[in-house]
């Protein structure tokens, strides 16, 4: 079953426009509270937009698919229903072990939405000090994460790499180049 929640689980950047209520985004946010966390210090915590207001202003700080260069992400009849944005809290820990419980609640996010018949796309590429503002943030909490959340409406392949990682689209087929595991294993010491 897990292997086929992380199968299933692709970065989305193209959305049906189906409304998700804010009940959906909490039973994800929910499953958070129980995650590892280094030093058990929890220093994460989450803003969940599910209004459309709010989501066209998250929207408009973010950077859509690095490699897609003549692509401005998705438009608005493809765009997300909800975003969570992931937050560091500097008085509770100010190390770079939050970087670890990041990737534990993003995963955990993804495969939790995915369960749930939707997808999503982790996004770094943030204007944070607009989005900071815009969600009128203290100076303790710092943006480390935005997750688009929303019913898929693409078609993504994995393929084998061949020379290039790089993800690419043709005839609105996403297509993912994926390392072998023998390129992934560096050793399996017996």
């Amino acid at each position: 079953m897990l292997d086929e929640l992380i199968m299933k689980n692709r970065s989305y950047r193209k959305f049906a426009q189906v409304k998700i209520d804010c009940n959906t985004i909490n039973n994800i946010l929910r499953i958070l509270r129980f995650i590892p966390s280094a030093k058990n210090a929890q220093p994460l915590k989450y803003i969940a937009s599910c209004n459309e207001e709010k989501n066209e202003q998250i929207f408009s700080t973010l950077k859509w698919a690095g490699y897609l260069t003549d692509w401005d992400g998705p438009d608005k009849s493809q765009r997300p229903s909800a975003y969570i944005v992931i937050l560091q809290d500097k008085n509770i820990s100010n190390d770079n072990f939050v970087l670890t419980d990041a990737g534990i609640a993003l995963q955990t996010i993804l495969l939790k939405s995915v369960e749930m018949g939707l997808g999503g796309c982790t996004i770094a590429a943030i204007d944070k000090p607009r989005l900071s503002s815009i969600l009128k943030l203290k100076d303790n909490l710092e943006i480390l994460y935005v997750v688009a959340i929303g019913k898929p409406a693409e078609t993504i392949k994995i393929v084998d790499a061949k020379n290039d990682i790089k993800y690419y689209r043709i005839n609105n087929i996403h297509y993912v180049p994926k390392r072998s595991l023998s390129e992934l294993i560096y050793a399996i010491i017996e």
